[in-house]
């Protein structure tokens, strides 16, 4: 099975290879903008930095293809509104992407994204957890949205 096999930023890359690639195919264009790009990519950048952050702090592996080697619950700062915000400051960033090539049909690539990332990083970590953390992991997942 591919839970949790697939690097994330490997799942990025091939997201963001559609968003840049969809124009080429089909040059139907939409809305776009350099400020809206610059600006989303930015703004996904710092969200998953300061997921990164917290893991740091809590000295915990940020390899997500090891969910199992996790030492705690990361639940503070930015954890506090998003349980994925690595996750999700990529789809913001992947967001900026399609606003650069402004292609509406671009959006296929940030949906494979969420799509595949919550069906096989997401899902078979939050199962991970909850087995190595039972009910503070529970109480958590009742408190924090998955993605925002």
């Amino acid at each position: 099975m591919l839970d949790c096999k697939v690097p994330p930023v490997v799942v990025l890359i091939i997201s963001a290879g559609i968003i840049v690639g969809v124009p080429y195919v089909f040059p139907f264009y939409g809305i776009r903008s350099v400020v809206l790009c610059v600006s989303f990519i930015v703004l996904g950048i710092v969200v998953a930095l300061l997921g990164v952050w917290e893991f740091r702090k809590k000295k915990t592996t940020l390899n997500p293809t090891t969910p199992e080697k996790c030492t705690s619950i990361v639940d503070t700062g930015i954890f506090r509104f998003s349980r994925n915000p690595m996750y999700l400051g990529m789809s913001v960033g992947l967001t900026g992407l399609i606003f650069g090539f402004g292609n509406y049909l671009s959006w296929i690539g940030f949906l494979v994204f969420v799509v595949y990332i919550t069906r096989f990083q997401i899902l078979p970590e939050e199962k991970t957890l909850k087995e190595l953390y039972g009910k503070p992991y529970k109480e958590y997942l009742k408190r924090v949205r998955r993605w925002l």
